[in-house]
């Protein structure tokens, strides 16, 4: 085959059959057991390559395991391999098929023509292609589309594994909650944490804000889910807004932003979360969960923006400079505590989301 190839590089005819300095690229996107030895075969093949090819002369390979082909920024092995091309430690990448190189067309047709500026071809062996060829970057950009194309399949039926998962009201995660234990996939109560969430509930009812609530936590020496005395308004607006404690399970907190860039976006709207009842047994009731939350969105005021476009926000209006000027990405704005003290007794001050937050007016700094 290699005798048929008329490969031309900056205008100059180049013999296909010298000698090339080759490496191999692989990878599997997910660290299962039958994936990785998917990989072992992969490398074996690529071995077998080396013998139909006397002029190869291998001098590495790059692995990655576990990570998506969608971008190529997230695989480290790869981004070394496009490092290692700059220096021309070799001149031909050889890889099984397209969509073990990239599955993102851009990707795959912008890093070839980078490669090839630095002298480096890539060959897909299971496609037969030479980006150094004449109509290599052609069929390149067909494939490649149907690389991407498939990529857009795998995520519609992930997606569509996840609507099933939700109505099964399977758990995600890791189930890392104050007062629950995860057992066998569904939650278990821890009888220590759970009454920390209980009272949590408790004094919320009973008109306390957030501070108020972390004075007595700290006071009575109940610990967080790390075990510490150790609370913060943040922890207890997480303990208010969980859902999973009158015995629901909580979906749609965050969805990923497309099928390319995998980037997870956290919903802020609560409006738009989907609610499926557990199998576990519940810390507090359904109607001590509402009550709590009514308070604290009635602890909310609503105001418009220039826009239109209505946001929340706490009652007291920010009194620093920067306060004034920072917005979070979710419309809303930040309130200063004090984060630490240095040790020449200078304060070390932080900035946090009022929306996430919501601590009472009397926190603030």
């Amino acid at each position: 085959m290699d005798s048929m190839r008329h490969v031309y590089f900056g205008q100059v005819h180049v013999d296909p059959n010298r000698q090339r300095n080759v490496v191999y690229y692989g990878r599997v996107s997910t660290e299962h057991d039958a994936q990785l030895q998917a990989l072992e075969k992969q490398m074996q093949w690529y071995d077998d390559q080396t013998k139909y090819h006397p002029n190869w002369t291998v001098v590495g390979k790059y692995i990655d395991e576990g990570i998506t082909g969608t971008l190529a920024k997230k695989r480290p092995a790869f981004m070394q391999m496009i490092e290692d091309a700059k220096e021309q430690k070799f001149d031909l990448i050889v890889t099984r098929e397209v969509c073990r190189f990239a599955r993102n067309t851009v990707d795959t047709l912008a890093l070839t023509r980078e490669l090839r500026s630095y002298g480096v071809e890539v060959y897909f062996v299971s496609d037969n292609i030479w980006t150094m060829d004449g109509d290599g970057e052609l069929r390149l950009a067909i494939m490649a589309t149907l690389a991407q194309e498939e990529s857009r399949k795998i995520s519609e039926r992930v997606r569509a594994g996840q609507a099933i998962s939700r109505e099964n009201g399977v758990l995600y995660g890791t189930g890392n909650i104050i007062g629950y234990n995860r057992v066998n996939g569904t939650y278990v109560i821890d009888p220590e944490q759970a009454q920390t969430v209980r009272t949590v509930y408790q004094l919320y009812a009973q008109g306390l804000g957030q501070r108020d609530i972390v004075n007595e936590l700290t006071r009575l020496g109940y610990k967080d889910g790390n075990g510490n005395v150790k609370w913060s308004c943040i922890k207890i607006s997480r303990i208010l807004r969980n859902q999973t404690y009158m015995g629901y399970i909580c979906y749609n907190k965050s969805w990923v932003n497309n099928f390319l860039e995998k980037k997870r976006v956290k919903n802020f709207d609560e409006d738009t979360f989907i609610l499926k009842k557990g199998n576990f047994e519940p810390i507090i009731s359904e109607e001590l969960w509402h009550q709590c939350d009514r308070i604290r969105k009635s602890r909310i005021r609503e105001y418009r923006l220039p826009s239109g476009e209505e946001r929340k926000r706490g009652m007291r209006f920010p009194q620093h400079l920067w306060v004034k000027k920072l917005c979070c990405r979710c419309g809303a704005g930040f309130h200063r505590y004090r984060w630490r003290v240095l040790r020449d007794g200078t304060p070390v001050y932080g900035y946090q989301c009022m929306k996430r937050t919501h601590g009472p007016a009397k926190s603030y700094l």
